[in-house]
């Protein structure tokens, strides 16, 4: 629209030095004309008489009569110019158009010299039409480009809506039947195949870690069984720590099989929790379930609930949120001596010391999730923050990047 504005604007300013040269070319015919006239009136009234004092003599007209044999009377700059209409030189007059007209009569030569007045008036509206001709031009260059930007953009924007509006994993059919043979059709289609491939790429990744998922069970199904089997036979300490630990190991291999079906669940399952959970019972479970683990890493964990926290979510999810977090904790990710403090937002984790007295705070007062820049990873978070991210609750790491550490800790249940 810039563009075709000033384009308007430089064809308002061509349009306006051509009107006035025309105005001027026009202006000088007329001149011509009229003085062609005047002369002609002037030779049949004053040509065959005697005496010049009838000739008109004015500051913007002036008749002269120069006859054979005396002195002539006209201006001396005239003496050389021909029969006809001329225009006074600029040297003559300081300001004015003046025009000398020339022609013989019956008792000599005929001479008038006559001029424009100065109309500053006339000068202005002049220019005011110029002006509004220039600003008419630029306006409607504009008017004109913003019709042709939104019908070339009417097409993209629709497109750009489609596509916006568009689930992953969901086809996009007739987003090129508008435009079969032109450039957003060819970009229509570019769409159509690189959502192809996209979610050929997104099925591709589900199905394996479904049937990854599935597969491992088995193999961990029969290692488990193993490890009761040996656990029943073996009677010395030594060996049965470390079928303790195999166990150990092999129940956390169980818990990111659980996680990773969890992040594989359909969107609807997804927008849809399946029931309402406490939180105390889940917390009362998941603590029951790794409190070895955490006693065996000397990690003492203590627990502050609401008597009504509760949360709209599947148990299933839940509870492997809450074991990967445990899990993290029985690492030696945090710290001994830690704090769990509960309300129906979510949980907060930090050191006993630090642990405010209050509640857990609003979610106004609660930072935006952040990229813990792969300390997630290091302390065992993430596949809890994948999860997160898949059920849009929220991982704050309040400490990272500020030098702090990992703590406080907040997970954060969907707005």
């Amino acid at each position: 629209m810039v563009y075709c504005a000033a384009l308007g604007g430089a064809i308002g300013v061509c349009l306006a030095f051509v009107s006035e040269n025309i105005a001027d070319q026009y202006e000088t015919i007329l001149i011509r004309e009229e003085m062609t006239a005047e002369l002609d009136a002037q030779i049949a009234q004053h040509g065959n008489d005697a005496g010049d004092q009838h000739l008109q003599r004015s500051p913007w007209k002036s008749v002269y009569l120069d006859r054979p044999g005396q002195a002539p009377t006209s201006p001396a700059w005239t003496h050389a110019l021909a029969a006809g209409v001329h225009e006074a030189p600029d040297d003559v007059f300081g300001s004015g158009d003046h025009f000398v007209g020339i022609g013989t009569a019956p008792v000599g030569r005929m001479v008038i010299v006559a001029g424009l007045p100065d109309s500053p008036d006339r000068e202005r509206r002049f220019l005011e039409e110029l002006a509004a001709m220039i600003a008419l031009g630029i306006a409607l260059g504009a008017w004109l480009g913003r019709l042709l930007a939104g019908g070339m953009l009417a097409p993209v924007l629709r497109l750009s809506h489609e596509v916006e509006r568009a689930d992953p994993g969901v086809e996009l059919h007739g987003i090129a039947d508008d435009h079969r043979h032109d450039e957003v059709g060819a970009l229509a289609n570019a769409f159509l195949r690189y959502q192809s491939r996209v979610n050929a790429a997104i099925e591709r990744e589900v199905l394996f870690s479904v049937d990854a998922g599935h597969e491992l069970r088995t193999p961990l199904t029969t290692l488990q069984g193993a490890l009761d089997l040996l656990d029943a036979q073996i009677v010395q300490a030594p060996a049965r720590r470390k079928i303790q630990r195999i166990r150990r190991s092999a129940a956390e291999i169980g818990l990111l099989i659980d996680a990773l079906l969890l992040v594989t669940v359909s969107d609807e399952a997804v927008d849809h929790p399946a029931s309402v959970v406490e939180w105390r019972g889940a917390i009362a479970s998941a603590l029951t379930e790794y409190q070895p683990e955490l006693d065996h890493a000397q990690v003492c964990v203590g627990v502050r609930c609401a008597p009504d926290a509760t949360i709209h979510a599947h148990p299933r999810l839940l509870a492997t949120m809450l074991r990967l977090l445990l899990r993290a904790m029985a690492n030696g990710s945090f710290g001994q001596d830690l704090h769990i403090d509960v309300d129906g937002a979510g949980l907060r984790l930090a050191a006993a010391d630090t642990m405010p007295e209050a509640a857990l705070a609003g979610s106004e007062d609660v930072p935006t999730a952040i990229d813990v820049q792969r300390s997630d990873e290091i302390a065992g978070l993430g596949m809890l923050r994948r999860l997160c991210e898949r059920h849009r609750w929220r991982l704050v790491l309040e400490g990272a990047g500020s030098g702090s550490g990992l703590l406080p800790l907040r997970l954060l249940a969907p707005a």
